[in-house]
């Protein structure tokens, strides 16, 4: 190894220094890896954040999203539905927060809602029943590119924290997420979100494609938008999708991204999210020593995820782990 990574847990990192990260291989890897845990131990603590999701509206998007099973234009044989009720989300609520989970995500499909809509009301109210119960959970919203007028409802109902991928590089948005919509489109939702006082949730998908370089640009301009929370979805190539016959990311190089996002976005909730089962198998635990301190539970929108008896043991059993170490 010719430069000490370790200078990075208390140093901020350059563009360069972290592309320079990107060519380590063998047993530096083991040394980047030990460093982003410190940086993890040290800015965040010794907590896992448990998140879980539904996906309260399935299907029919309008948007051209090559990673996603509920675009209209691909056939994917995805089940379709309109906005699940409010009791039905009020169950899948107290479900989550009896497994554990600390947030729980209302993730719609469609390009945005319009204030004031019977949807988009159906939200509101679901948000201010759940917030008058004053449970320890709290309520993330995923509903498309809205503006600042929504953005305010949503917050004034309850929500604390607004989820908004911007999913790669700003150069290759096109490329690998969508054309009907901008790279600009989504970074303008985050800001009003962040304008309107709630929190955000951004972060993106690895293996469509990309290079090292998108990445590490993904990642500054992560940094800059300083979302709270950040999930690193590992693509699971779907059939029908213009990105089905994308092969799965090696464990390794799955790693080497979440410690070197760790270097780069210090003190940031880095949560694995989707693709972590195919990707890991039984050696997930490796991605919660590299650096990341959150996971999604319960699934994955369309597609299924593990067991969660299976993911509460892991979590206990991770966090023992960080405490003794």
């Amino acid at each position: 190894m010719n430069f000490d990574i370790r200078k990075y847990i208390d140093k901020e990192i350059t563009k360069k220094e972290a592309f320079n990260l990107c060519n380590l291989k063998g047993n530096d890897l083991l040394y980047l890896f030990a460093a982003a845990d410190e940086v993890r131990n040290k800015y965040c603590g010794n907590v896992l954040e448990i998140c879980t999701i539904t996906n309260a509206k399935s299907g029919k998007c309008s948007e051209n999203c090559k990673f996603c099973a509920q675009s209209v234009f691909y056939n994917t044989g995805v089940k379709s539905y309109p906005l699940k009720d409010k009791e039905t989300l009020k169950k899948e609520f107290y479900e989550a927060y009896k497994n554990g989970s600390t947030r729980f995500g209302i993730v719609t499909s469609g390009k945005s809602f319009e204030y004031g809509t019977y949807d988009f009301n159906v939200i509101i109210d679901f948000i201010k029943e759940i917030m008058s119960e004053k449970p320890e959970a709290e309520i993330c919203c995923s509903l498309g590119l809205l503006g600042e007028k929504e953005m305010s409802a949503l917050k004034k109902a309850g929500a604390s924290r607004y989820h908004c991928n911007i999913q790669t590089s700003s150069e290759k948005y096109s490329v690998f997420a969508a054309s009907t919509h901008s790279f600009e489109d989504r970074i303008n939702t985050v800001k009003n979100a962040q304008k309107s006082g709630l929190q955000v949730c951004c972060g993106g998908i690895i293996g469509m494609g990309e290079t090292w370089e998108d990445r590490i640009n993904m990642a500054f301009a992560l940094k800059e938008l300083n979302p709270q929370g950040i999930p690193i979805n590992i693509l699971n190539p779907i059939k029908g999708t213009p990105l089905e016959n994308r092969n799965f990311l090696s464990p390794e190089e799955v790693l080497k991204t979440i410690a070197i996002f760790r270097l780069i976005l210090k003190d940031k909730n880095i949560k694995i999210a989707a693709g972590r089962e195919s990707v890991f198998k039984d050696f997930m635990g490796s991605g919660f020593l590299s650096g990341a301190n959150g996971m999604l539970t319960g699934g994955y929108l369309t597609v299924k995820g593990r067991n969660i008896e299976d993911d509460l043991k892991f979590i206990k059993n991770i966090e023992n782990l960080w405490n003794n170490i």
